[in-house]
Parts: structure tokens; sequence; C-alpha cells
């Protein structure tokens, strides 16, 4: 039976490797999927990726911390993804609107939907209440907090289904006042292309010794503490190389950062890669670095970025943070003090000096992948969209066979 989704993301769908995930598996089995997303204003994407046809908002997202320049470009999203799920379900009757988070109150665009028998599906990426903490610096008592934590209960109650991204993440959910029952977990673990992508083994004596971030570059993600490690581990290591992929607020201090620290010639970054890209940026380093420092928002994070160093077989430092401590063990990634560029930059040195170290790392973590993989999270992905078109089916035939049964008695 083949089922009609519209997914909905306040991301830019190239750029989104879980929204793809899901939308493409869809397509691949043989449903039809709409996306509505962003485009960047100098982009001009295709109106059909693989199978997806995207529906796309034109805006340059906001990432810096105006709390009012978010507001306003969620504003005028939300209205525009409201019309265009209206306008295509009248045309064609979706089975489900799937809405993926930021922001939890999104997933009422598809208010209209539900009236007309829709089910809708929650994916609650993050947690509003602790971000909103990490990035503007509220404290968590305060009545703006209170306030998100409300409009995430009234989000994910507003759906039939919700999904949460891990274990922790699910357990910071229901504190919130949320239903466990609600739920189910899908991690963000990469899908097969990039196991696959993980070039021949280089000789790190004819190369570069090549650490690799990729992803949000912002304060809260640890850049500044990142390049000042660098800085003091290229001293022991004079062929070292930092690679940092990506955007984001903090692009233009990090950049001037790594100026004033003298590491033009070291660190190179590059920005706007599509998802598809990273495996053959990322898959020549030698050591993937998440340098995230804690505070209530990292604590729940899992980063998409260190699942997919682990399933490339690329070994990885990381802050010892709550959410990956509980999936990854202390012989699967060197973990490092929160914030200590001191700390970072003598797990840096140890491992240029300690290739067998690397590859038993590399080796252990590929644990992780075996037990939590994609293929396993698809079947019970495309499971809940088929359980779910199917109670829209139930409900068509039961209000069918009310319709005949009032006829009847009307004739009688």
């Amino acid at each position: 039976m083949m089922a009609r989704v519209c997914m909905v993301a306040f991301n830019i769908y190239l750029h989104d490797a879980r929204t793809r995930r899901q939308a493409e598996a869809l397509v691949a089995r043989g449903d039809e999927v709409d996306c509505i997303c962003l485009r960047k204003k100098e982009h001009r994407n295709p109106r059909v990726v693989n199978g997806v046809r995207l529906f796309p908002y034109t805006i340059d997202k906001y990432r810096g911390t105006n709390l009012g320049f978010h507001l306003t470009q969620h504003f005028f999203f939300f209205c525009f993804a409201f019309f265009m799920v209206l306008r295509q379900q009248l045309r064609k009757r979706y089975d489900v609107v799937h809405v993926h988070t930021l922001p939890d109150y999104l997933v009422f665009v598809a208010a209209a939907a539900k009236i007309l028998g829709t089910k809708i599906v929650l994916d609650v990426h993050e947690l509003m209440p602790e971000l909103y903490v990490s990035k503007f610096g509220a404290r968590e008592g305060d009545w703006i907090v209170r306030l998100l934590t409300w409009v995430e209960k009234r989000s994910i109650a507003f759906a039939d289904t919700a999904i949460a991204v891990h274990d922790p993440h699910l357990d910071a959910l229901v504190r919130h006042g949320n239903s466990r029952e609600t739920f189910i977990v899908q991690l963000n673990v990469p899908d097969s292309s990039f196991c696959m992508s993980r070039a021949a083994p280089r000789h790190r004596e004819s190369e570069k010794f090549r650490l690799v971030y990729h992803g949000l570059i912002a304060e809260r993600t640890g850049f500044s503490v990142v390049l000042r490690a660098v800085a003091l581990a290229r001293v022991a290591i004079p062929d070292l190389e930092f690679q940092m992929i990506g955007a984001g607020d903090g692009l233009a201090a990090a950049m001037e950062l790594a100026k004033q620290l003298r590491l033009d010639g070291c660190v190179r970054f590059v920005n706007d890669v599509p998802n598809e890209d990273i495996p053959a940026l990322i898959g020549q380093a030698d050591v993937g670095v998440i340098p995230y420092p804690a505070d209530q928002f990292t604590r729940y994070m899992l980063p998409a970025k260190l699942l997919e160093y682990v399933a490339m077989g690329i070994p990885v430092i990381a802050s010892r943070l709550e959410t990956i401590s509980y999936y990854f063990a202390a012989n699967m990634l060197r973990y490092v003090e929160p914030g200590s560029e001191a700390d970072l930059a003598a797990q840096i040195i140890d491992l240029y000096h300690n290739p067998k170290q690397r590859r038993e790392l590399a080796t252990n973590a590929m644990r992780f992948s075996a037990k939590y993989n994609w293929e396993n999270q698809k079947r019970e992905y495309l499971d809940l969209i088929d359980s779910m078109v199917s109670a829209n089916v139930c409900t068509v035939r039961r209000h069918l066979r009310k319709a005949v049964v009032r006829q009847r008695s009307g004739t009688l």
C-alpha cells in the first residue's frame, strides 16, 4: 500500500541527513514524499531529489543569538509551510505529515491536515528549553524556559507519535512532562554509504596528520577549544592539519582566532557542503574531534558527526559528556575533559604517536555501529509509517460503514 507523506523541516534539504534518509527510504520502497524545506537565496536546487519532491522556502537561515531574528524567520516559514501543507492536502490527501524540529511548534502547520484525518509525526531533534539556556544564557527557572517547556509539551501532545533521537533525550523529554508512550527512539545514525566511503588507510609518514570536525561552527560547539588545542599540538606535530567543515554564527570568529593563533597554514575551513559530499572530505582524516563544552544542552547531545566518524572507521577524540558516555565505553573513544585545550592537545599528540591505538579505538567503536545502524532504524521507521497508514485506512473504512448504515436507515 503506497503512502503519501509530507515532511516539513526548517532546514536545507540537501544538508539535512536525517530528513533525507527517512524521505528517500520511503521513496525507495514506492511511497510518494513531498518535503517543505529551506533553500538559500543563492541556490537553485532541483525540485526533485532522488524522488523526493521539494517545496522550498528561499531564505538565508539565521544562526546568530538575536531571538527576534529567529522568531521572525520561524513565523514566515510557519505561514509558508501551513499554506503548502493545506494546498497539497486538498489536492491529494496525505496519509502522514512528518514534522522535524526545531522549532517544536512547527508541528501545528499540520493542523488542517490533522482535522482532515492525516496522522502526524513530530521528530524532536533537540531540546528547545535546554538549547535556549545554552544559546541565550537564560536560567532553568526563567519564565521563557518554562514557556518553551510548555510549548514542547503541547506540540508533542498534538502529534499522534513523536520520535526521540536517543534514550537520554527521551528521559529528558519525559522529565519535562511528556508521556513516554508517545515516543519511539530513532538514533541519528548514518546510512551504509558512509561505511563504504572510507578510503584505504593512509601512511602518516608520507602525508600530513589530519584532524577533522564537521557541522555547526559556534562557540557552544567548542571551536575555540579545538583551535587552541591545535595550536598547542602543532609544536609537537609539525605536519598537523586540521580541517573544519561547516558554517554557523561562529565561523567568522573561528577564522579570526585561527589567524591570531597563526594557524593559517594548518587549519582549512570548508563551508556550505551538501551531505553527499561529506564522506569524501572526511574520509582521509586520521582522527575526528568532538570538542563540545559541558552544559545543559550538550549533555544530551549524541552528535551525528561522531556516529559518522565511527561508521567510517575514524578514531575519535570526544568531550566526556553524559550521552556520549552512555553509548560509548572508554575503550571506544579517547575522552577528554570538556573545555580543556591542554587535555585535547595531549590526546592529539598521543594518538599521533600511536597508530595502533587509533586502529584499536576505531575497531572497538564499530561495536556501536553493529548494534545501532540505519538498516535496523529504517525498518522501525517504515513500520511506524505503515502502522499510521493502516490506522488511517481503518478509520476511513469505519466512516464508510457508518455512512452506509445511515443511508440504509434513511431508506428504510
